[in-house]
């Protein structure tokens, strides 16, 4: 009985040791879009079908690398547009139960923010549609699809 007692007690450490605590992240979208500066990793218009940047691309058709978005948490958004002027004076908030966020006081690159449909946002994705024209394309107001990633 000693024996199956040893036996029980030691197969029953070996079991709770092995188990694993389960990492699910925790972080509000308020904590995962301020984490970070976004740069735009790719941007396509009419529903996806005419890409317009993707970053590490030769032939770009507009150069969006120097773009860069911060959302901060007291409500304000500081940014640098396409061609690297900064801009300070932006503020945003989350709306619709955080589906979307509202941005006022800022336009970079073509982009006309306003409100914004968040599509995914993780600690190292921020996708949002959005309205954008890009008159140097040829490219009148239209449905945009921007991807960003942390700024390196």
């Amino acid at each position: 009985m000693k024996h199956l007692a040893l036996v029980l007690v030691g197969l029953l450490l070996v079991v709770s040791s092995s188990c694993k605590k389960n990492n699910v992240s925790t972080k509000t979208n308020t904590e995962k879009l301020t984490a970070k500066v976004w740069m735009v990793s790719e941007v396509s218009s009419t529903g996806g079908l005419v890409v317009v940047y993707k970053r590490d691309l030769a032939n770009n058709g507009y150069d969006l690398s120097k773009v860069r978005l911060e959302f901060l948490a007291n409500g304000t958004i500081r940014g640098v547009d396409n061609n690297g002027n900064t801009s300070t004076s932006g503020t945003w908030k989350f709306v619709n139960n955080e589906t979307q966020i509202e941005i006022s006081g800022i336009n970079f690159a073509g982009i006309t923010f306003g409100t914004i449909t968040v599509t995914r946002l993780e600690d190292a994705n921020f996708d949002f549609t959005g309205t954008a024209s890009i008159p140097q394309l040829g490219i009148p107001s239209t449905d945009a699809t921007v991807k960003m990633i942390p700024a390196s």
